[in-house]
This record gives C-alpha cells, structure tokens and sequence, in this order.
C-alpha cells in the first residue's frame, strides 16, 4: 500500500458539504504524513498551500465528526478479518498553555493557569495489538469559572459529571461493528466507575477494567481485594517485562501467579443512601496476576482486573490478561499523537480550527503506530506493502551507500531499521528494537531524501 492509496482510502468518503473540501482534505493529509511534527506551512510546503489548510480547518462548514468518518468505516471493514477485536479507550490532556490567544480554549488540568484539552479515544486493535484505527474520539476543554467547583458538591448522578464520556464512547465506538466480530472494551484503572459496569452488563457489552477501588462485596463486610486474595493460585505464567529506559533497569523475566474467582459487586454506598431509586448488585470476574519473588528494590507487578465476561477456567483468565497487556498500545498512540505528531505545537485561531486538525493527526498517529507494529508482526513482509518504490529505493541507496537500489524491496523489518537508523538509532545489540519516536523522525528525514533522489532521476532533456 503506498502513501496516495492508503490516504485516498480513508479520507475519501469523509462526507463534507462540498467535493472540493475532500481533495483539500486528502491533500493535508498527505503532507502531514509526508511531514510529521512540523508546522502547518512547513509540512504543506508553501504559502498558498499553507494558507489554504487553515481556511479549511476555520471553514465552518467541516466538522472533525466528518473528518474521520470515512476512517471510522475503513477501521471496520479491517476488523471485520478477526473473529475478536479489542477496542481500547483512555484519556490523555493537550496542553496549550503556551497559546493562549486561541479562541475558546479552556482548562485541561485541576490547575488554574493550565489551558488545553482532553482527549478521549476509542482504538481498535487486534488481541496481539496491531492497530486498526480509531472508532470514537472525544474532545472538550473545561470551563475556567466552574474550577475549583467540583469540590465543593457530591455529583450523584453519572449524566452530570465528566466521567460519563466513558459511556458515551462506549456506546459510539460499538456502533455500526457487525454483531459476528466480538469486541471487548479494554480500559486502565479511570474507567472503574459503576454506571460503566451497569451500562456493559445491560446492554451486554464485554469489558476489561483494571481495578481502582476497592468496592463492596455481597458477603457482609468484605471487599473487593481481599474476596480474591483468599482464592487459591490457578497456575503461574512467566512474561518477559521490557527494558525500563526511565529507570535504566534492563529487560527481565517475571513470574506471575493467576487467581480468578467470581463476584458480586454492591453499588457505591453514598448512591444508595436517600436514593428512591434500587442500584443493583453486579454479577461480575475478578482475574489477579500478581509478581512472585520480584527483584529487590523493583516494584512488583501486580495486576487486579475486573470483566463482565465469564472466567472459570485458567484459560480464560490468561486470555484475558494478554488483551489486558495491549492497553498499552492506546498509550503509544497518545505518545505519537504529542510527541510524534507535535499537536501541542499548533497554532490555530480557534479550537473549532484545532479540532479540525486534531482529527486529520489522529489518523496519522495511527498509521505511524500500525507502521511500527507492523513491522514487528510481519517483519518478513516486502517493505512496497509500506512505501512507494521512490521511498524504498531512496532509503536503501542512502543508507547502503550505492547509488544503485536492488531489483526486490526490503523486508519490512530491514526498511523500518533503515528509516530508525536516519532517525538516530544506533542499531547496537544493547539498544534493542527502534522506538516510534526515532521511526519517526526517520520518516521525517525519507521525505527529503526522496524529493532529492526523484530530482536526480528525472530524465535529462537533450535540448
């Protein structure tokens, strides 16, 4: 798949008021993945150009909504190859606190002089984690004059608070997604509120939450923590745990022992009392993986989730905690989107502008993720699968030295190597497989590579 076709393919059918506004957009897109984590102008390459993205992105007539619908059906059409498919939310903050002249930009934090947003994603993977695209996103910004406010009320109800755009991206990311694909959602430790749980169980959604609070059980005086920690251990797996770089601790093996048991789970207690209406009790599983005999001073692993999915066999228990350990992936993702990608760095008049442009990087950040992923998955694949024949060919001569390419492409994983070495990656035993950041700025340094290389083989005229 080259550059064009895969861009064509899923901003094409974004269903904007005027056709003009669909080649505009495929062009932007274009030059943000030619040019990812540069300015608007750098990446559109001259004023007239640059000029035009930001009257598109202020054009009121483009909504991101639009903008990412024809993604949205593209992402489905992929997962409709798997029999399951996780669907990963999380939450990240964009901190514009830097530009503070954009119109209707509000508070991302709890601080008062912190300004942005909050970016909500709903990510389909697969259950080894290659990434599909985005089916749900969600993007607000906080009201300056309510802060400080939420703490001086008890919220009771889940329609008033913030926390109720875990439903809504439940409910919008499920829909349209055949009913033969089974999708579970998969959510860190923010999303364990009740009414998400109750919302699952009723409308019969899969959910795999890690466990945040300790809530209470039906057997008189116990909770959550202690119902599993009194079950016997199921079995032990060894997970190999990825070097630490942060805290320069080497890569290492670790053994888990697995426990699982069902539960039923009571309501919050300060929702219950003077309430007319009956919260119910939740039927749910509980699955713990937890470290034996960690290395000193190392912070064993300790993992205690929640689903409302069935687990009464070992089996069931390590199949849910292998789609638990692709969570991360939503992660990676989030760190393309900023740190990759740039986002924070834009400059638009308006956050209608920014939202606009958010959603064409969020597409991006996905395929750079995929292109990672995918190189790890199927590292033996052609590297044309990923880059036109001016790209790969490009890329060997230069970092081969030879001014003439080989007759066949490189493999995915020689090509993905070669465009983390122009990145900075030293390729050293020690240093592991390369980053998405140095992948990255790699494909960053391609594309000029590429403009020199299709100059230099431009037939010469003889005239």
């Amino acid at each position: 798949m080259n550059t064009e076709s895969w861009i064509i393919d899923e901003f094409s059918d974004a269903p904007l008021a005027d056709n003009r506004l669909v080649k505009r957009l495929i062009n932007i897109a274009d030059c943000f993945y030619s040019l990812p984590g540069a300015s608007v102008s750098t990446a559109c390459g001259d004023y007239p150009a640059a000029l035009a993205a930001y009257r598109f992105f202020s054009n009121s007539r483009v909504k991101p909504e639009a903008i990412l619908m024809g993604h949205r059906e593209q992402t489905i059409e992929r997962m409709k190859a798997y029999d399951t498919a996780l669907i990963i939310q999380d939450k990240t903050t964009l901190d514009y606190t830097d530009h503070p002249a954009t119109k209707g930009i509000g508070l991302c934090t709890t601080t008062k002089n912190s300004l942005g947003l909050l970016n909500h994603t709903a990510l389909a993977v697969t259950t080894d984690g290659v990434p599909l695209g985005v089916l749900a996103r969600s993007v607000w910004t906080r009201d300056p004059e309510q802060h400080g406010k939420r703490l001086t009320r008890k919220i009771r109800e889940i329609s008033d608070k913030e926390s109720r755009v875990w439903l809504d991206t439940l409910d919008v990311s499920s829909a349209g997604i055949p009913s033969y694909i089974n999708t579970v959602t998969v959510c860190d430790r923010e999303a364990d509120i009740y009414d998400f749980f109750r919302k699952a169980v009723d409308d019969r959604h899969n959910l795999l939450v890690r466990v945040a609070q300790d809530r209470r059980v039906m057997e008189e005086g116990k909770l959550l923590k202690s119902e599993i920690e009194n079950k016997s251990v199921a079995g032990q797996i060894t997970v190999s745990v990825p070097r630490d770089t942060k805290n320069n601790r080497p890569a290492r093996e670790a053994v888990l022992a697995i426990r699982y048991c069902p539960v039923t789970v009571r309501p919050p207690k300060y929702r219950s009392e003077g309430s007319s209406q009956v919260l119910p009790c939740l039927k749910l599983h509980l699955i713990s993986a937890q470290e034996v005999n960690p290395p000193e001073g190392i912070k064993p692993i300790n993992w205690l989730l929640v689903t409302t999915m069935t687990v009464e066999t070992l089996e069931q228990a390590l199949e849910k905690i292998h789609w638990y350990k692709q969570r991360w992936k939503i992660e990676r993702y989030h760190l393309i989107l900023k740190s990759g990608c740039k986002v924070e760095d834009l400059q638009l008049e308006t956050v209608e502008s920014l939202q606009n442009a958010l959603a064409v990087y969020s597409v991006i950040a996905w395929k750079l993720l995929w292109l990672k992923q995918e190189s790890e998955q199927q590292p033996e694949e052609l590297c044309d699968k990923i880059l036109t024949e001016s790209e790969w060919q490009a890329l060997y001569c230069v970092t081969h030295r030879t001014p003439k390419p080989p007759l066949q492409p490189p493999t995915l994983k020689d090509a993905v190597l070669m465009i983390a070495k122009l990145g900075g990656f030293l390729g050293r035993k020690s240093d592991g497989k390369p980053g998405i950041i140095v992948i990255w700025r790699g494909l960053r340094r391609l594309q000029d590579i590429v403009e020199g290389w299709m100059v230099a083989h431009l037939p010469v005229n003889s005239q």
